[in-house]
């Protein structure tokens, strides 16, 4: 016999069965998704875990498809308590919000409006990023390795991390 109160929701990803307070409930309107993150949208719900695999899994969805502004929105709930933007960087890796990499992200520096910096980034480096971070009102963090970084995309190091959605870098900034 089940002892759960409620009924039963499934991942549309991993398939798993549970109670909703462990899913984010995804709606469509206007023939687009969205995280309904009240849980009050009058449209029939899609259910994804509550976890950055699902989140992955999600990102790159052929039928399901969620926009990275709403995929950020959840990510960034996965870590209310402590940003990780690690995480967050790994849902968006396939998006065409971010660049990485010293040389691109100063060719691209005006579409740029978040910068994420490895915490072992060569002082030099740092500097140079920091300098044009400030001519242009760019806010900017210290985050994780560049291995760590270097892993979002396959590669041995990132040094830099440029977001160049305006509405994807301010949920990583809020």
């Amino acid at each position: 016999m089940n002892n759960q109160i409620g009924p039963e929701r499934t991942c549309l990803i991993c398939k798993i069965k549970g109670l909703k307070d462990i899913f984010f409930r995804l709606v469509k309107n206007d023939e687009k998704i969205y995280f309904d993150e009240k849980g009050t949208e009058q449209s029939r719900g899609m259910y994804v875990c509550k976890n950055k695999e699902c989140l992955q899994r999600l990102s790159k969805h052929k039928k399901v498809l969620v926009s990275m502004e709403e995929l950020v929105k959840m990510s960034v709930l996965l870590k209310n308590e402590k940003k990780d933007y690690l995480n967050i960087l790994k849902v968006m890796k396939n998006s065409q919000s971010l660049t990485f990499g010293l040389n691109m992200v100063f060719d691209e520096i005006e579409k740029v409006h978040f910068v994420v910096m490895a915490e072992d980034i060569s002082e030099k480096n740092s500097n140079k990023i920091i300098e044009k971070c400030k001519e242009r009102n760019i806010p900017f963090v210290f985050h994780s390795t560049k291995s760590q970084m270097g892993d979002i995309f396959n590669k041995d190091e990132v040094t830099v991390i440029a977001i160049t959605n305006k509405k994807v870098a301010r949920g990583l900034i809020n």
